[in-house]
């Protein structure tokens, strides 16, 4: 079984963008369409989320101004992938808590 990356990135506010993603294994299958249509339903304008909400890593890293910085990363999409996890969640454990709402 293929497990899933989500890929994500961040653009500071001169538009720098940052690059980034996790790769979950996907014991049970779920599709990258089933996935994204979960994820979607999640973020803010359909697109963005702040990382540290759902227990990713933010992507900054130039030094954060929160003069004119920004929280929020951009949801690129996920695909499947021969690599190894690099999250200690599976997809779905991911997607359960993206869905129900982290407590942290």
């Amino acid at each position: 079984m293929k497990n899933i990356r989500l890929n994500y990135r961040y653009r500071d506010a001169h538009n720098y963008k940052e690059f980034g993603s996790m790769v979950f294994a996907n014991p049970a299958g779920i599709s990258v369409e089933a996935a994204t249509a979960l994820l979607q339903q999640k973020l803010i304008s359909e697109e963005f989320f702040v990382p540290q909400d759902w227990g990713l890593p933010r992507l900054h890293s130039q030094p954060y101004n929160p003069e004119v910085d920004h929280e929020w990363h951009e949801f690129e999409e996920f695909e499947l992938t021969d690599e190894a996890a690099t999250d200690g969640r599976d997809i779905g454990e991911f997607l359960e808590g993206v869905v129900k709402g982290y407590e942290l």
